[in-house]
């Protein structure tokens, strides 16, 4: 079974948030919510939805 893992620190911030997930789909409104209440990002960009892509990981356990 796979768990996806995002940090922020993962693209560039200085911030210990750190968020996991079963799938891609769940993950993503974590990192949103925490984009909005903690570094008042109130929209996504492409560029940034990339970086956050690619900065989450897949897990096995």
């Amino acid at each position: 079974m796979a768990k996806y893992v995002f940090k922020c620190a993962d693209i560039g911030m200085n911030c210990g948030f750190e968020a996991s997930a079963k799938s891609i789909d769940e993950l993503m409104p974590k990192i949103v919510e925490h984009a909005k209440t903690a570094h008042n990002i109130t929209e996504i960009n492409e560029d940034l939805k990339n970086k956050v892509t690619a900065a989450i990981k897949k897990k096995m356990f």
